[in-house]
């Protein structure tokens, strides 16, 4: 019986090819990923995975069902990415699969009880049999009719009810006097679409949950600025509400999820200034909370992990930069085994059997652009099923190393730096990378735009900046109303310590980022005007003060936004870049998608026009059917060779690459 890390090794054997730096085409880092999201059938016999499909001039995405015991594939959805998007596709039991799927519209919607023309970003589920391959909406068209204006979301599910083969639960907006309201809970047949309710809606509350029981026991209120945990006592009865908290502060408190014993529920809260996860009895009067799982320097967040043959939890779905974090003891041992074999990569265990034997591991890194493995715990085996980028494999990437410098007031700021293959390390054209958010963080995870730029020759500093998420609260608060102020000076105090170290030339600068990122990149020109030949903005906002009211109009009595960016009307136009294009001194391009519904596509408009009008050097490429993220594969494709070709005109890196054949 061969041991995990023979196999890996044989494997690792298999699949590397020698190779030297080479220029890789566009398409290798552009194409949607070739497999994401693999997940297994509860008792293991199916494998479940979204592919990327290019057969005979048709191309898309599409859900692929693989039976593990012929071998033999299946199709059972595809879309050509034009009227809609698959965003996941996961098991509810052995047969059915279901799937979120998502697109950009616009229609009459509604805010409050008032009926607007808006865009939106429409959600709707799928539920596939897998044997039969029928396709159905767990709505039937009675149902929607009773809305006067249909809701944007319908796909949350509430529970799977896994022992449950007909039923699923959904949280679903009640009907006011024709329009969506508070969510109520619904059963719903998913082969008949019947429908009954299971729990009322309640004023103010905005979503619910369930126990290991699949009783309704947790519901989430928000009252202007403060936000509440309900959570309902089986032992009395009652609704608690409890773990009141405002939003940014060290009282936050979010409920992951009940043990299996019902009393015992798990939470997130900050334990020494970061985000941990505790364990509380609800039978105890104090609601003591007992660590269960910290990280000293990240916040720790995700989703419980359940054991369903042992009825137990057995760890946290942890975005923090290790992986899953366990807490059984055996499944400990496992995940240490596997981190041993895939040594210096981030290894996620999850969709675990029901029978605790098979799962998924997704094992990805700075220069492993993601591999799928199929596990097994007796015996013990590992195989590979699939390459996230089959065109990437870790020989063509480039190495990136996590490094620290201090920002002008003395804060420490985290970045990853990424390096061009075969490159000395040494007075290289660089590119300052800034994060999307801005409340979210870059980590050590394979990054497919920083590795595009580095292939060609570019040195990529990507830097958490003050307001990034995953530091902490005192780090993410930092951040708080400083849009173009302190958070856009780490990015520059970034690009300082990389001339210090004599990585950087210091006339061969350019900024780069999407959406947040692209904020950053057109304020770095405009404060900074000398620093940067250049700049690159992905469906980037530049009107600050648009962005705040715009987000206005969906929040009834509080508008997180105000929060994080400022309300005084004057300051955000200070903050705005379209309002000062007359500084600008670099040649800038602006890419951004027609049905982007997160920033919308008028910033882009705006500022191509303030820059035209003061005679400044401006590219802009507006990309039909596109949305806020590049789901489109050929709209992606153009964006980045749209990179590609500006940074080689006002950024040339003049790299020398060997040839080689490792990829082809």
């Amino acid at each position: 019986m061969r041991t995990i890390s023979s196999l890996v090794l044989l494997l690792c054997c298999l699949l590397s090819t020698s190779a030297t730096a080479k220029v890789l085409p566009v398409d290798y880092f552009a194409n949607l990923p070739d497999v994401s999201s693999v997940a297994l059938s509860k008792d293991g016999k199916k494998l479940s995975s979204i592919i990327r499909f290019d057969v005979d001039k048709t191309k898309g995405t599409a859900i692929q069902v693989t039976n593990l015991e012929t071998g033999k594939n299946k199709i059972v959805l595809f879309s050509d990415n034009s009227k809609y998007f698959i965003g996941a596709a996961y098991w509810k039991d052995d047969v059915s699969l279901l799937v979120h799927t998502w697109y950009p519209a616009e229609r009459d919607t509604w805010v409050g009880f008032t009926q607007v023309r808006g865009e939106t970003r429409e959600r709707r589920l799928l539920i596939i049999n897998t044997e039969s391959e029928e396709v159905t909406s767990p709505f039937k068209k009675t149902f929607l009719k009773r809305y006067s204006v249909l809701p944007s979301g319908l796909d949350q599910i509430v529970d799977r009810l896994p022992e449950d083969p007909d039923h699923i639960l959904m949280s679903v907006p009640s009907i006011n006097r024709g329009f969506p309201s508070y969510p109520t809970v619904k059963k719903i047949n998913i082969k008949n679409q019947r429908i009954k309710s299971v729990k009322s809606p309640k004023t103010s509350v905005y979503g619910w949950g369930t126990d290991q029981q699949h009783r309704v026991r947790t519901a989430y209120r928000q009252d202007d600025e403060t936000f509440y945990n309900r959570v309902h006592d089986i032992n009395t009865g009652k609704w608690l509400e409890i773990w009141p908290h405002e939003i940014f502060s060290g009282d936050e408190v979010n409920i992951l999820g009940f043990d299996y014993d019902p009393n015992i529920v798990y939470i997130t809260a900050y334990h020494n200034g970061y985000k941990a996860v505790f364990k509380v009895d609800l039978r105890d009067k104090e609601r003591k909370r007992e660590l269960v799982f910290a990280n000293p320097d990240y916040d720790v967040s995700g989703y419980l992990i359940y054991g369903r043959k042992s009825q137990r939890v057995i760890g946290v779905g942890s975005e923090a930069e290790e992986g899953t974090q366990f807490i059984a003891p055996d499944f400990i041992k496992l995940q240490q085994g596997i981190d041993k074999a895939l040594a210096g990569k981030r290894n996620f265990i999850y969709s675990i059997t029901d029978d605790e034997n098979k799962f998924i591991i997704y094992s990805t890194g700075p220069t492993e652009s993601g591999t799928y493995y199929l596990g097994t715990r007796s015996p013990m085996k590992l195989k590979a099923l699939a390459y996230r980028y089959k065109n990437l494999p870790p020989e063509v990437l480039s190495s990136v190393e996590k490094i620290t410098y201090k920002a002008r007031d003395g804060l420490e700021i985290e970045g990853y730096l990424t390096l061009p293959k075969g490159s000395n390390g040494k007075n290289l054209p660089t590119l300052m990378f800034p994060h999307g958010g801005p409340i979210a963080r870059d980590s050590n995870a394979f990054d497919y735009w920083a590795q595009f730029y580095a292939n060609r020759g570019y040195a990529v500093l990507q830097m958490n900046f003050r307001g990034s998420a995953g530091q902490g609260l005192e780090f993410q608060n930092s951040g708080l109303k400083k849009w173009g102020k302190e958070m856009q000076d780490d990015i520059e105090d970034g690009a300082l310590e990389l001339i210090k170290r004599g990585i950087t030339d210091p006339d061969r600068i350019c900024i780069v980022g999407a959406s947040y990122g692209g904020y950053a990149a057109l304020m770095g020109v405009v404060k900074t005007p000398d620093r940067y030949k250049c700049a690159i903005s992905v469906n980037g906002v530049s009107n600050v003060r648009k962005l705040v009211l715009d987000n206005r109009r969906f929040w009834a009595s509080y508008n997180v936004v105000d929060e994080m960016i400022g309300t005084n009307a004057k300051e955000l136009k200070q903050i705005s870049p379209v309002n000062y294009a007359e500084k600008i001194k670099a040649p800038v391009l602006l890419i951004h998608g027609e049905l982007d519904r997160q920033v919308e596509i008028e910033h882009s408009y705006q500022m191509r026009d303030a820059l035209k009008q003061a005679n400044k050097n401006v590219t802009f490429i507006e990309q039909a059917g596109e949305d806020h993220y590049l789901s489109n594969e050929k709209m992606r494709v153009q964006a980045f060779q749209a990179m590609a070709d500006f940074l080689e005109k006002h950024l040339p890196a003049n790299q020398k690459v060997a040839s080689s054949s490792a990829v082809e």
